[in-house]
């Protein structure tokens, strides 16, 4: 036996319990390491066992693998399912031979190939949408960039009783692969693939939309003007036609209200001619009018007319005579109209002219302006601390006067003129020097009186 293999043997007979232990750590330990450093660098190759999969595939996936004992791993990227590269052809064929991976799309074609004899004509119309809702949804998903998409449609029952069916809608949610856009163009095409394959359903009513659930290429029409406010507008328009080029189309404004009736009217007359043959009367002839007054018909217009300029009264009347041919305006229908004149230069100084159109006889229309009083300007008015004080002077003075024929009435022995006008003066001079201000502004205020 070799010495250093003696001395080895000597050396681990007389070590304690815990020096034998630390011993064998310093054999263990660097081979453990070692083969963990050989597992890592030469671990087996994973692979992606399926490129895209539904939820509900993968899930089905997934159960699979543990019930075969094949291992599998998820990236932490998009969770794609992976298995050892080795082993990959034969998860792909124990897989097939289980029917998998099945997506919806599979299962709406198992649903839509089950025999419809003993559904209801609800049930069968369902199975039918469905069957049309994966087809659409494999047609959209055939285009370039969609990863995934669903088609969900809305299909109101035609009913012979209503005069306008509800319209179709449909909304189709896209998955879009990773980098791929849809712009407004390819939005449209989705749009057109979807309305061309369902009945009754218009392009616009196709809702585009992203997995968290914006929409896509979605521009917000203006909403159409109703009847009445297109009525409005046409009116106006026509009045201003012809009093623009006279007036000056920034010189006139025309405002048009029109009262609209929503009701359909159907009167139906029926007239009988009686002829006098031999001395008795005999129907020979009978006549049935229908007359259908459709709805949103004009019941009654009320106009306003506004010159922003100085309109003579001449101006007015030949102003009015004009928008009356212009709206058609029907007396017997209680049509109005009412000419303002507004300088725009002076402001609102003149009052309306109102004409009724329900009167039976027009008169004529006098302009009528009703003229403010001229105001002085800023800088002529006295300050309100000067008004204040002349008030507060006045009823001095006027108290100092009441006291003195008072005093005057009370003392016993009259006093002479000299002492009590020595007495007054004195005590004026005294208010004025204490305060010269309010002696000053009451001054001006006599003068200016």
């Amino acid at each position: 036996m070799p010495a250093w293999l003696s001395a080895l043997r000597d050396l681990i007979a007389e070590a304690s319990p815990l020096r034998r232990f630390m011993l064998a750590l310093l054999v263990v330990l660097p081979l453990a390491t070692l083969a963990a450093a050989y597992w890592h660098f030469n671990a087996p190759a994973y692979r992606v066992l399926y490129a895209k999969l539904t939820d509900r595939a993968a899930g089905e996936v997934i159960t699979a693998l543990e019930q075969l004992d094949i291992p599998y791993r998820l990236s932490s990227e998009d969770g794609r399912i992976e298995v050892p590269a080795d082993r990959l052809h034969a998860a792909r064929y124990r897989l097939a031979a289980r029917g998998l991976p099945r997506g919806d799309d599979d299962t709406t074609d198992a649903e839509a190939d089950r025999p419809t004899l003993g559904l209801t004509s609800a049930q069968a119309q369902q199975q039918q949408q469905r069957a049309l809702e994966g087809e659409l949804a494999r047609s959209v998903q055939a285009l370039e960039g969609v990863e995934l998409a669903r088609v969900h449609l809305a299909l109101p029952k035609v009913s012979p009783f209503l005069r306008d069916a509800p319209p179709a809608t449909a909304a189709v949610v896209v998955r879009l692969r990773r980098g791929a856009t849809l712009g407004p163009e390819r939005v449209a095409s989705i749009q057109t693939l979807v309305a061309a394959s369902v009945p009754r359903l218009q392009r616009e009513h196709v809702k585009v939309l992203d997995p968290r659930g914006v929409v896509l290429g979605d521009t917000v029409a203006e909403p159409a003007p109703s009847p009445r406010l297109a009525i409005e507008r046409d009116l106006a328009q026509r009045a201003l036609a012809v009093l623009g080029p006279w007036l000056g189309e920034q010189r006139v404004s025309v405002q048009v209200t029109a009262t609209l009736d929503d009701s359909e009217t159907v009167q139906t007359v029926e007239r009988v001619k009686n002829v006098v043959v031999a001395g008795q009367a005999r129907p020979l002839e009978k006549s049935v009018r229908t007359t259908r007054l459709p709805e949103g018909r004009v019941q009654r217009l009320n106009a306003i007319v506004v010159l922003h300029f100085d309109a003579a009264a001449g101006d007015v009347r030949r102003a009015e005579q004009m928008t009356r041919q212009a709206l058609g305006l029907v007396r017997a229908r209680g049509d109005s109209l009412a000419v303002f004149v507004l300088p725009s230069a002076e402001g609102p100084r003149s009052g309306p002219t109102v004409d009724d159109a329900s009167d039976p006889v027009p008169a004529a229309i006098p302009q009528v302006r009703a003229v403010d009083a001229p105001r002085p300007p800023p800088a002529a008015r006295p300050p309100m601390r000067l008004l204040v004080a002349g008030s507060v002077g006045a009823f001095v003075v006027l108290g100092f006067v009441v006291y003195l024929l008072r005093r005057r009435r009370e003392a016993p022995p009259p006093a002479p003129m000299e002492d009590d006008l020595d007495t007054g003066l004195a005590a004026l001079r005294r208010e004025v020097i204490a305060d010269p201000r309010v002696a000053a502004d009451v001054v001006r205020l006599w003068m200016r009186a």
